[in-house]
């Protein structure tokens, strides 16, 4: 297949000559397909399962490739000479089966491999285990500095006798809940060759466990590495991937590190499920691989069920189509996974609509892949997030989550970066960087923050930016204090509920953009600590007020505004450059329980006070996601527009739990406007899809349409 824009990309369109390319650098989508569950008491499980009808639904859904389970937590599905073959499947290889269909088509599979919670090695070689600092062995969890690894080994040196394409290792993390780490002999004794000291005896939240932090991030990356140079040692053409959990809103417990564990394999997995992780989560999904590994390709990967990977529903057309274009619209990969019946067998309507969705995405292949234009950096701090939020997830992740979704519902185009592979070059990329409550910033950040702004760049700022040591201590100064221009004078951690009000005043003043859709005068809530700052060379607009407090009152978290105790948004001119600091987290609130509008609308009222003309605005629903990349090699600019249109939700069903109800699926495509102001002198506008209705009105392009997916093409 040749790409039309003559452009390699990064996650799966082809380039020119692209049938050189590896398939996971020129194809767009695919599906992978497993079973549900294990078995080997009844005849049922798997008995029916054929590579025919596997490789005839892939084609049947317009899949450009297949990833197919071949070692789960209990079987082969190939005839294994280390591995027990599923024994319903009565001497057959449905590897070999599935090889033989998919060759006729010249359609690349993938050989799935699932690594922890492999009970059947569990269970068979106990030396193996992980286990707690009791010294007990930790349920379904293998150790990844023992000799694991060369059963794994072993396992994929047979799948590499067959024309595979590549493989997918799954489940490469520490688990998802306690105890946090391996304490086997092995582990203690590197433990204390690498570091000279004993293990600490469990989370002890010191200088220790800092380094046992850093020893479980090795431990799994090595693993990781050792079994990638494996497969290359032997087939260097074959792929590589690894299930990747360093992106929100797993933090330090499954033992992966953003940029650290991205870097492994050829490209950059993850699962976006928005039924777990949220409807914004697709989009921030495919920011964050982006961040993480620049210029590397991504995948994201979604079900084709509602509510869960085995509950064996189907996804409307639209739904399916939203989140696949998502990812496709930020130049990632998708992977749908479909869980075969328990006896092997498939659902065509899985098929048949997935195949209307790749359809769609097939044949708008020019328009993906191609170089974001952005305005906003989202900056992500995995020191933050490990010793700020330590057990509380939402602690750090609350800002940074919220603030994706305030700049996603205001239309202002971003991209993700860390302090992991942070640089000067990396901060100049973005008219404006925003750190969302980067409560933790090690010197050289911040002095590559000065620089950056020194040299003209604009940076906002949130929350307890900078106010804790290293380990998350907190301090009497903030490290940021030259920077925002003010002097820490307090700071309220021990209540939540804090007030950001705007006077009437600033409608006259040079912070009246500040005001824009903001009602005066009025306490707007926040939810999270906040801080006093005496303005030392910055303006200072407007105030953070405390709550009452009541010792008596069974609302005492809730109480009304009160006094103020320092000022809303202090603005410092620095060098060439501007900084913005809200010292309370109306970000944070934007993503929790107390959500309003206004706190989206002061954050991007923030962002185009620092930035007041960026190369593009863009008016739409705030259910519509814009994306804007520029296709360099036809001169033009891509604005792909992404609608999301639940319905309403009922809490009944799930009472007392009615705050968490998921929205429900997304079943039609509805019709909206969108306006989209073009900055600087432009030739032609035309929309890709049919039935659309566009016109221009000087700098102004408006687009009626109902697509779920449209992309606005605007040539230079």
């Amino acid at each position: 297949m040749k790409d039309s824009s003559g452009l390699r990309r990064a996650g799966g369109c082809t380039a020119e000559g692209g049938q050189h390319l590896p398939w996971y650098r020129r194809l767009l989508v695919g599906i992978e397909i497993g079973p549900t569950g294990a078995n080997d008491e009844d005849q049922v499980y798997m008995s029916r399962a054929t590579g025919r009808e596997i490789v005839a639904n892939l084609l049947r859904a317009r899949a450009e490739y297949g990833v197919v389970f071949m070692k789960d937590h209990d079987f082969a599905y190939y005839n294994s000479r280390v591995a027990r073959p599923c024994p319903n499947l009565r001497g057959r290889d449905l590897l070999k089966e599935c090889l033989e269909e998919a060759k006729r088509h010249e359609l690349p599979l993938i050989a799935y491999c699932q690594v922890q919670y492999d009970t059947s090695s569990w269970r068979s070689r106990p030396e193996w285990r992980m286990r707690d600092s009791a010294g007990q062995d930790i349920p379904g969890r293998l150790c990844y500095c023992s000799g694991y690894l060369g059963f794994v080994q072993a396992c994929a040196a047979e799948m590499m006798e067959y024309d595979i394409a590549g493989f997918h290792f799954d489940m490469l993390d520490f688990g998802f809940s306690p105890p946090h780490g391996c304490w086997c002999e092995t582990c203690k004794r590197e433990f204390e060759r690498a570091y000279g000291q004993p293990m600490p005896p469990g989370v002890t939240w010191d200088e220790a466990w800092d380094k046992m932090l850093e020893f479980r991030c090795a431990s799994n990356a090595g693993f990781c590495r050792e079994l990638e140079a494996f497969v290359k040692s032997r087939r260097p053409e074959l792929s590589v991937d690894f299930n990747y959990h360093g992106y929100p809103p797993f933090n330090w417990v499954e033992g992966q590190r953003p940029v650290q564990h991205a870097a492994t394999g050829d490209f950059v997995t993850a699962e976006g499920l928005p039924f777990v992780f949220g409807h914004a989560n697709p989009s921030l999904l495919s920011l964050f691989m982006a961040g993480a590994r620049p210029g590397g390709p991504c995948q994201g990967v979604t079900s084709r069920s509602i509510y869960d990977y085995h509950d064996f529903t189907v996804r409307p057309v639209a739904e399916l189509k939203w989140e696949t274009l998502t990812y496709l619209a930020h130049g990632a990969q998708c992977t749908i996974v479909d869980k075969a019946n328990y006896d092997g067998t498939l659902d065509p309507v899985a098929f048949e609509r997935i195949g209307q969705v790749f359809a769609e995405a097939r044949a708008k292949r020019e328009y993906f892949g191609h170089p974001p234009v952005v305005e906003v950096g989202l900056y992500y701090c995995s020191r933050s997030r490990d010793w700020y939020g330590r057990e509380d997830v939402s602690r750090y992740l609350a800002a940074f989550s919220g603030a994706h979704k305030a700049l996603l519902q205001a239309h202002i185009p971003m991209g993700i970066m860390m302090d992991e592979n942070l640089s000067l070059d990396r901060l100049r990329q973005f008219p404006v960087v925003y750190l969302p409550n980067a409560a933790i910033l090690t010197p050289q950040e911040i002095a590559l923050l000065a620089e950056y702004a020194a040299g003209g760049g604009k940076l906002l700022i949130t929350g307890l930016a900078g106010m804790f040591d290293r380990y998350g201590r907190l301090r009497e100064h903030s490290d940021l204090s030259a920077l925002v221009g003010a002097r820490l004078a307090s700071c309220i951690t021990d209540h939540l509920d804090n007030y950001i009000r705007l006077p009437a005043a600033l409608e006259d003043g040079p912070g009246r953009l500040l005001l824009a859709d903001i009602p005066a005068d009025w306490p707007m809530l926040t939810w999270g600590p906040a801080a006093a700052f005496e303005p030392d060379g910055a303006q200072a607009f407007g105030e953070i007020l405390a709550a009452h407090r009541s010792q008596d009152n069974q609302w005492s978290e809730h109480m009304s505004a009160n006094q103020a105790i320092g000022p809303a948004v202090l603005l410092n001119e620095y060098g060439n450059g501007r900084v913005a600091y809200v010292p309370c987290q109306p970000d944070a609130a934007f993503a929790g329980d107390y959500r309003t509008p206004e706190h989206r609308t002061l954050l991007r009222n923030l962002v185009r006070l620092l930035n007041p003309d960026p190369e593009v605005v863009i008016e739409a629903p705030i259910n519509v996601e814009a994306v804007v990349t520029r296709d360099e090699a036809r001169r033009r600019l891509l604005v792909h527009l992404l609608a999301f249109w639940p319905p309403a939700t009922s809490s009944a069903a799930s009472f007392p739990n009615g705050r968490r109800v998921l929205p429900p699926v997304m079943e039609q495509e509805l019709p909206y406007r969108a306006t989209i102001h073009v900055n600087r002198p432009f030739s032609e506008a035309a929309a890709v899809g049919p039935d659309n209705d566009l016109s221009v009105a000087g700098g102004r392009i408006i687009i009626d349409t109902r697509h779920v997916h449209e992309v606005v093409v605007i040539g230079d």
